[in-house]
């Protein structure tokens, strides 16, 4: 039997359910596509959750599957790299606009801030509001926005130090700064008035 035979073959096994051929694709492919993963992303776990919604969705796919199912494989993994990367920027410059909104929020509070007994009254419960609203956010959501807000780490070093995806800190700092913002909204008002 001709390789190209054989390979149609496999699709039409797949097509049809087999999950031990899906299995054979799986391994003859897998390598290969972490490593065109690997060179758009530069990390090794993203790259693997990449190959492996791919070949999810391949899996998802079965009844309509085409050959040469290579060629599918490549172009979906490459596509899925470059929206990973998208998304990824787009959280970024989300996250950095929040961290800034928040600081300058902050810092407006301090700027305005005088030696007066009264003043420093409304400046200690200003600050003592922001604590209540960051004891509101969810257990680990208030823990990274503790440790990137205040200790001044990286969603890099908190992520190897938690143990977590890098976009998991992303979207959980994004939360914290979303939530406090609607929980102080009313201070902010306050301020710049």
């Amino acid at each position: 039997m001709q390789i190209e035979q054989i390979d149609k073959h496999i699709i039409e096994k797949i097509n049809e359910g087999d999950e031990k051929t899906f299995a054979k694709l799986y391994e003859a492919y897998y390598v290969y596509l972490n490593t065109i993963a690997f060179f758009y992303i530069n990390d090794e776990s993203v790259s693997r959750e990449v190959v492996n919604d791919v070949f999810l969705k391949v899996w998802n796919k079965r009844g309509s599957l085409a050959f040469p199912i290579n060629s599918y494989l490549i172009k979906a993994v490459q596509n899925s790299s470059i929206d990973y990367l998208r998304t990824q920027q787009s959280l970024h410059r989300t996250l950095n606009n929040h961290k800034e909104q928040f600081i300058l929020f902050y810092q407006e509070s301090y700027i305005h801030s005088t030696p007066q007994p009264l003043e420093y009254v409304e400046l200690r419960q200003a600050e003592e509001e922001i604590e209540k609203a960051i004891d509101q956010l969810p257990p680990r959501c208030r823990e990274i926005f503790i440790i990137y807000f205040y200790e001044g780490k990286s969603v890099e070093e908190i992520a190897e130090g938690m143990d977590i995806k890098i976009s998991t800190v992303r979207v959980q700092l994004k939360n914290a700064f979303d939530r406090l913002r609607e929980l102080l909204e009313h201070l902010l008002l306050i301020f710049f008035l």
